[in-house]
Parts: C-alpha cells; sequence; structure tokens
C-alpha cells in the first residue's frame, strides 16, 4: 500500500528542540521539588502527576509533543500513515538501549501495547479498533487499524502507551511482575537510589544515545509535603525547581519576583490539568438532575479561581478544557446564583441527607476548596460534610465507587478522544478504576455522539458532534466543574531548557543543562 508521509524530520525540527548552538554544559545535579511521594517510578502503574514526572526521565515514548501540540520524535524517528489512515509505520531510534545494556528494538513496542492496550484505561478505549501492531524489522512497527482513528497519534503519548523492556514484561501480570521493584527503561537518567519520605535520586544512563546527552550528572526530586515547606526550600536554594501546583497561590508571584529566578506557563499544553467533581449519579439523591445543577450554580468559580488558586486558574465552562480541541465555549458554564440554585434545591428529591465530600491531602489548595465547597452548598440548603483520606484511600474509594462527591483534577492530553470522553462512556464505569468515569454516568445517545465523534475523520464533523456532546454533559451536569488549573513553573534561572515541550515537567530532561 502506498504510504502517505505523515511528518518528515528535518533539520529545523531538530534544532528547535535542542539547546543554542556551543551553549551546553555538560555536569552538575538539579533539584526538583515533589509532591506527593509517587508509590512507584515504573511507567505506567500510576495515574499520579509527580509519578509521571518522576518515570518520564527513566523511560520513554514514541512521539512527544510541541506546544502546539504537533507530534515530534522521540523513540520513533519519523512515521508515516497510509492514505486512508488505517496503516502507521514508524521507524525507531537504532542507537537507544536499555538500563541493563540491551538494545531497544521494535519488540519492545509491540510487548509494550499488548500491555497497556490491556492496562491503560485511554488506550484501551481504541484497543478493539487496533487489527495488529507487529514488528516489520528490528527498528520499525507497524500499526493497521480496523478503522480510521483521527486521534491516534495522541494515544501514542507517554501517558497512554510508554515503552517498556519486552525482555522483562513479556507474559504474566504486568502490576505484580517483580521487575516493578527495579525501573529499567531507556530513558536518559536511571534510578541510582530512593530513600522514601526523603528523596528520589536518579544518575545520568552514560549509554543514552550517542553518549552526549544527558547535560547532568545528577537529579534529585526532593519529597517536601507541605507548600510552606516547598516556598522555603526554594526561596533558601535547596532545590531549584518547583511547581506552583506545590505552592501556595500567594506564594508564586513573591517566588517568581526573587533575583536569579524565572517562570514560565509553558508546558501544560498537552496535559491541560481541569479540576472538577465527581457525582457519584447512580447514588440517591444525587440521581436527581435538579440537584447536580443546584451543586453547580452554587458556586462561585470566581472565588475558586481568585481565592482558592490565588488567581492561577480560569473559570471552567463544562467538561472540556478550553486548551483542548473541539471545546466549544456556549455551553452552560452555571454562572453562580445563589437563589436559582435554592430552587433547584427544594425542587428536587434532596430531604436533607448528609452528603460527604471526599478529598485527598495533596495540597493547602484543595483542603481550601473543600472547605469553601462545603460552606457555599450550606448557602442553598445542603448539608455537606468533609471526607479526609490518605490518597491512597481516596483513590480506593473512587475506584470502589464508596463516595458521593469527590474533588478531582486530570489531564485532558490535547484530543478529547484520548483525554475527555473517557469520563462520560458508560462502559467506562468498571469497578477498580478511580479515573474514568468514576461518575457512574450512564446515556446511551452521548456514549453514541462520543463514538460518531472519537472515529469521524473531518474536523467540522468532530467539532459538531463533540458541541452536542458537551451541551449534553452540562445540562445533566454530569460533573462539577471547579477550574482550568494554571502551574507556573518556576526554577533557577542558570537552569537551562527546562520546558522544551507541551509535557512541562513531565518530558526527558534529556537537554536540560545548568550555567556555571
Amino acid at each position: 500500500m502506498k504510504l502517505g508521509s505523515l511528518v518528515a524530520i528535518t533539520v529545523a525540527v531538530v534544532l528547535a528542540f535542542a539547546a543554542p548552538l556551543a551553549a551546553q554544559e555538560r555536569g552538575g545535579a538539579l533539584k526538583v521539588a515533589l509532591f506527593p511521594e509517587p508509590p512507584m517510578a515504573v511507567a505506567g502503574l500510576s495515574g499520579l502527576g509527580s509519578a509521571s514526572i518522576v518515570s518520564s526521565k527513566i523511560y520513554e515514548a514514541l512521539v512527544k509533543f510541541d506546544f502546539e501540540l504537533r507530534p515530534q520524535p522521540w523513540l520513533a524517528s519519523s512515521w508515516e500513515k497510509s492514505d486512508d489512515g488505517l496503516i502507521w509505520t514508524f521507524d525507531l531510534v537504532e542507537n537507544a538501549k536499555w538500563h541493563d545494556g540491551k538494545p531497544f528494538t521494535a519488540a519492545d513496542v509491540v510487548a509494550s501495547y499488548q500491555v497497556f492496550s490491556v492496562e491503560n484505561d485511554r488506550l484501551k478505549l481504541v484497543a478493539d479498533k487496533v487489527k495488529k501492531v507487529e514488528a516489520t524489522s528490528e527498528h520499525q512497527v507497524r500499526f493497521t487499524l480496523k478503522e480510521s482513528i483521527p486521534s491516534f497519534i495522541y494515544m501514542l503519548n507517554y501517558g497512554s502507551l510508554p515503552i517498556i523492556p519486552a525482555h522483562l514484561y513479556t507474559g504474566g501480570n504486568f502490576r505484580e511482575n517483580p521487575a516493578n521493584s527495579t525501573p529499567i527503561g531507556t530513558g536518559a537518567f536511571y534510578i541510582k537510589e530512593w530513600k522514601k519520605g526523603s528523596f528520589i535520586h536518579l544518575a545520568r544512563f552514560n549509554e543514552y544515545r550517542d553518549g552526549t546527552k544527558p547535560y547532568l550528572d545528577d537529579l534529585y526530586f526532593v519529597i517536601i509535603p507541605d507548600a510552606q515547606g516547598c516556598a522555603v526550600a526554594f526561596e533558601e536554594g535547596s532545590v531549584d525547581v518547583v511547581s506552583a501546583s506545590n505552592l501556595e497561590g500567594f506564594d508564586v508571584s513573591r517566588l517568581a519576583s526573587l533575583d536569579g529566578v524565572k517562570s514560565t506557563t509553558k508546558g501544560w499544553e498537552m496535559l491541560a490539568p481541569h479540576a472538577f467533581l465527581w457525582i457519584n449519579t447512580q447514588k440517591a439523591p444525587l440521581d436527581d438532575v435538579k440537584l447536580r445543577q443546584a451543586l453547580n450554580y452554587g458556586l462561585d468559580k470566581n472565588f475558586i479561581r481568585d481565592v482558592v488558586f490565588a488567581g492561577l486558574a480560569t473559570p471552567p465552562r463544562g467538561a472540556f478544557d478550553s486548551r483542548t480541541l473541539f471545546f466549544d465555549p456556549s455551553v452552560n458554564a452555571y454562572e453562580f446564583d445563589v437563589e436559582k440554585a435554592k430552587a433547584l434545591v427544594a425542587a428536587s428529591t434532596y430531604k436533607g441527607e448528609l452528603l460527604k465530600l471526599s478529598t485527598a491531602p495533596v495540597g493547602s489548595a484543595w483542603a481550601r476548596l473543600a472547605e469553601y465547597e462545603v460552606q457555599a452548598w450550606k448557602e442553598i440548603g445542603l448539608n455537606v460534610e468533609i471526607d479526609t483520606n490518605d490518597v491512597g484511600g481516596y483513590l480506593k474509594k473512587l475506584g470502589e465507587r464508596n463516595y458521593d462527591l469527590g474533588n478531582i483534577y486530570l489531564y485532558q492530553y490535547g484530543d478529547p478522544a484520548v483525554g475527555v470522553t473517557r469520563n462520560f462512556y458508560s462502559r467506562n464505569d468498571v469497578i477498580g478504576s478511580p479515573w474514568n468515569n468514576v461518575g457512574r454516568y450512564s446515556n446511551p445517545r452521548l456514549d453514541e455522539l462520543l463514538a460518531k465523534a472519537d472515529a469521524v475523520g473531518d474536523a467540522g464533523d468532530r467539532a459538531a458532534l463533540y458541541a452536542q456532546a458537551q451541551k449534553i454533559i452540562a445540562d445533566d451536569a454530569v460533573q462539577g466543574w471547579t477550574a482550568e488549573l494554571q502551574f507556573p513553573t518556576l526554577y533557577r534561572a542558570k537552569v537551562r531548557d527546562l520546558i522544551t515541550t507541551a509535557l512541562g515537567l513531565s518530558d526527558s530532561f534529556e537537554n536540560v543543562w545548568i550555567e556555571k
């Protein structure tokens, strides 16, 4: 079959991802504040953002994405797709090695797909549309689809298909594999030491590609479990990099103004963190749409932006983040309206029952958000109390659907077929998963619209279908939408080329260097 080129890897593209010519300096250690501490560093085993920040230095994916969400080479050096969109062929880099010295080959990509098409909640959404994945040579892999998948290239992002070694993960239970105790990747760094509750030390992988990168010798993720501690550590110089997600909002501008400090809002284009409230729609009285609408009208999104997140947020308009493809700004945004909320409560089946708001201790802003929500809902006649859990306990409650309301934020991954629609398909209400359709929403008409929108090739048709879907989701108040989060990254001016792709802190750090 004749293949039409999707991408040509040119000198200009390569230079766009390289540090300034003749400027890089080899050596040094970079210290990054991190919280919460991830349970492990094997790619694909945890949905926590902090886990991705660490594991993306150890493992890699086929592609990464620039700030305009255009795919760029990583373990794939180039790729093509057929004219009908059913065959994708990836040429792989030929000089990559696993940290145990074995060569990286196409067999590793095939094995990784076999694992994550089952284990990854996003990738398995398209697994039944993939006919086969095969190694056509030692350094070429081919995906043959049963039908066109417009978002396919986005499905290959690091969060959905990280590449793991076939010689350690072929067959058996991925999550119980003994290899998980010693992460082995192709990334620029490997784990040297992990002192629980204190730090994770990654060291330079000297056999990475041709040996010229990475520039850093050591990378430390310093575990700091509170915002004040992060602020003090950054101000004193104990850490070089901190995300605003680990700081109090009022500290962000103060720290960013310090001498020798830089900040950037880039690096969230792919992830687009979107904060919302899971609502257990199958549990009375939350199965009443009027009550769910009241929950939304009762929240002042501007207050949440200004006070809870200290301005580091944008009021959302429903389930699609404004940074995500096919966002429709015309949907009902549930502007703050106490009287309307009260009227909806009175008209609903709610009879004063105690509702529990589940939270996890992942930062003071989230504690403030829960406290505000409880007070705001009290004003409209609802009896809500906070149910505090550790991170593991919170995710367990979501996975078991043993909750009423639960604050969370999830990444949207550029295309709604990858990071948004997974939350609303009725078939995704799978007990055990704390990530997809935890709200237990079921609507055959919405399922039909999303299935069509996720599959149709024409962008205009996709936009029209997603617009209809967004209206249904908004009108049915499937979730409670709270904020489009903005997390500036603060770093020492001596740290160069820190944020260079849409993955931000979840990129490889192979190009990061420290000016001496």
